[in-house]
């Protein structure tokens, strides 16, 4: 008996040192994943997540939102400590995150948020940006995640083709230029593809919605700083106003925002007319995006440097 009881002791033994060396293993694996692949790619939502949650960079303009940050602003036209934190896929309730992560920190830079006409509501994009941060960003996700997202490696099941993938597109940029973290395409569309896309978004519905939990907290974090934001509406093709159901709403939101001390609206919607400068309906090439930027970087000068 006492031979058994050694036997499973000793088995005991063995199984504790193997899951030992699996979590030490998965530890380290993780970090160089995290290190060499994930944290490497300055385009990558996830590595805009952990900028922005452990860096502080004293000088540093922040540029907030949604594709149409990432796409649309050229950060080095607009200052050469400027950098792109817009996230493909992601809503307001990202970008607030990014705002509140801001103004944590001790600076007087002025903040840059692209504003979507579409309003405050929830979308997360890819929820691979998360994940690095899980514990620091599952809270601000319409989505819940799965339950292995807190194991190390582990939580990149399913991740890790797509990680690669972004971080292979950021060294491999035929198609697009990288600019201070904004990506931006180069290729422009022929008329008939555009108008494709034109036919297309006169006949899906746009509007205005203002969520209440993230107008509150929009509400919360402008009333908390003395810090010049500036909230640019960048340009739209003319077809996206087409069937726009309440664009009065929009545009009184925004009015009364500007009123505010330390707000800038900049209304930029509609200064960009020709069809060859957009990717779509909704969002600059380069080339649209370049003249976007100048525009808005003269703009910019006039009001807080004059």
């Amino acid at each position: 008996m006492a031979k058994q009881n050694l036997y499973i002791f000793n088995f005991s033994i063995f199984v504790s040192k193997i899951i030992v060396l699996v979590f030490i293993c998965g530890y380290f694996l993780n970090y160089l994943f995290e290190a060499n692949i994930v944290f490497k790619n300055e385009i990558g939502g996830a590595y805009k997540v952990n900028r922005i949650l452990n860096e502080t960079n004293i000088d540093e303009i922040p540029i907030f939102g949604s594709s149409r940050a990432n796409g649309n602003f050229v950060p080095s036209i607009i200052d050469a400590n400027c950098f792109n934190y817009g996230i493909n896929g992601a809503g307001p309730n990202i970008w607030l995150f990014f705002l509140e992560q801001e103004l944590k920190k001790e600076k007087t830079t002025p903040i840059i948020i692209n504003f979507d006409l579409s309003g405050l509501a929830y979308a997360d994009g890819d929820i691979g940006n998360y994940i690095p941060n899980w514990n620091k960003t599952k809270t601000i996700l319409k989505s819940q995640g799965e339950f292995y997202y807190k194991i190390p490696f582990v939580k990149y099941f399913g991740q890790f083709e797509t990680n690669i993938k972004y971080y292979l597109n950021s060294k491999i940029t035929l198609t697009k230029v990288i600019d201070h973290g904004g990506s931006f395409e180069k290729n422009v569309l022929t008329p008939q593809k555009f108008q494709e896309l034109i036919d297309k978004r006169i006949s899906t519905e746009s509007s205005f919605q203002l969520n209440k939990k993230l107008l509150n907290k929009f509400n919360r974090l402008i009333k908390s700083t003395d810090r010049q934001i500036l909230f640019v509406v960048s340009p739209y093709h003319d077809s996206y106003f087409k069937n726009f159901t309440n664009i009065q709403s929009a545009n009184q939101f925004l009015q009364e925002l500007d009123q505010k001390n330390n707000i800038y609206v900049l209304d930029f919607r509609n200064y960009i007319e020709k069809d060859e400068m957009y990717l779509n309906t909704t969002h600059l090439n380069y080339k649209g995006a370049f003249k976007f930027t100048e525009k808005l970087q003269v703009t910019i000068h006039n009001i807080l440097y004059k």
